[in-house]
C-alpha cells in the first residue's frame, strides 16, 4: 500500500528525514515520537491536499503510484482526518447533512442500518444526526469524523491525534471502534501516547526528529 524509501522533506526551513517505511494493505500502523520529529509534517506532505513543502525520496508511493503523480483524487479510497479535523464541519448543515453530502460525494448509498450500527459502536446517540456542529461536544464530534470517514469505506485511513481533547470514556469508544477495523483496510494513526498505540496498532513505527539543515 504505502513504500517510504529515503524520504526527505523540506518544510518551514527545515529538513526532516524519516527511516524507510513499509505498509502493507489491511495493515494497522503507529506513528510515534516526541513533539517536532516530523510525523504530522509526514502526513500533510504525504495525503494533505496542498502540501508547501518539497519532498525528496529514492522511492514514494501510495497504491503503486508515485506520490507526485497523485492528484486529488487519491480522497477517493483514502480518509484523511487531521488534527482538529472536527472543527471542519459546516456549521449550517446538520449532522445527517454532512453524512448525505459524503455518501453523495463517493457514489454511495444511504443505509440506515449500517450508520446505526456505527453509532452504536461509537457510543453515539442516533438523535445527534438531527444535531447541528455547534449542539456537539469534542468527544461526539471526534467521533462523528470518525464515522463519515469509515461511511466512504476508503481502502486507507489515516488519523493525526484522533485522541487530542477528549475524555478516557470516548477515547475508549474510539480504541474499540478501530480495533474492529483491524485487517479491513490499512490504518495509520499518529498519536502522543505510545501506551494506546500499543492497545490498537499491529506495529509501531518511531520517528526520530529534525536534521540539523536548512531548507
Amino acid at each position: 500500500m504505502i513504500i517510504i524509501e529515503n524520504l526527505k522533506i523540506y518544510y518551514n526551513k527545515k529538513a526532516i528525514s524519516y527511516p524507510d517505511i513499509h505498509i502493507e494493505d489491511n495493515e494497522f500502523v503507529g506513528l510515534f515520537g516526541k513533539s517536532g520529529c516530523g510525523k504530522t509534517s509526514l502526513l500533510e506532505a504525504l495525503f494533505g491536499l496542498d502540501f508547501q513543502g518539497e519532498l525528496k525520496y529514492d522511492k514514494c508511493t501510495i497504491n503503486n503510484v508515485d506520490i507526485k503523480e497523485i492528484g486529488s483524487n487519491k480522497y477517493d479510497y483514502i480518509s484523511y482526518c487531521p488534527q482538529f479535523s472536527q472543527n471542519a464541519f459546516n456549521p449550517k448543515l446538520s449532522v445527517l447533512e454532512h453524512i448525505h453530502l459524503t455518501l453523495k460525494g463517493n457514489g454511495l448509498k444511504y443505509n440506515e442500518g449500517e450508520i446505526a450500527n456505527l453509532m452504536e459502536k461509537l457510543g453515539l446517540d442516533p438523535i445527534l444526526l438531527k444535531y447541528y456542529p455547534y449542539m456537539l461536544s469534542g468527544g461526539q464530534k471526534q467521533r462523528l469524523i470518525l464515522l463519515i470517514s469509515i461511511l466512504k469505506r476508503p481502502k486507507l485511513l489515516i488519523l493525526d491525534e484522533p485522541s487530542s481533547a477528549i475524555d478516557l470514556i470516548t477515547l475508549r469508544k474510539i480504541v474499540e471502534f478501530l480495533a474492529s477495523f483491524k485487517g479491513k483496510l490499512t490504518i495509520i494513526m499518529v498519536a502522543h501516547q505510545k501506551v494506546l498505540l500499543e492497545k490498537v496498532t499491529d506495529r509501531i513505527i518511531a520517528l526520530e526528529g529534525y536534521d540539523n539543515a536548512e531548507g
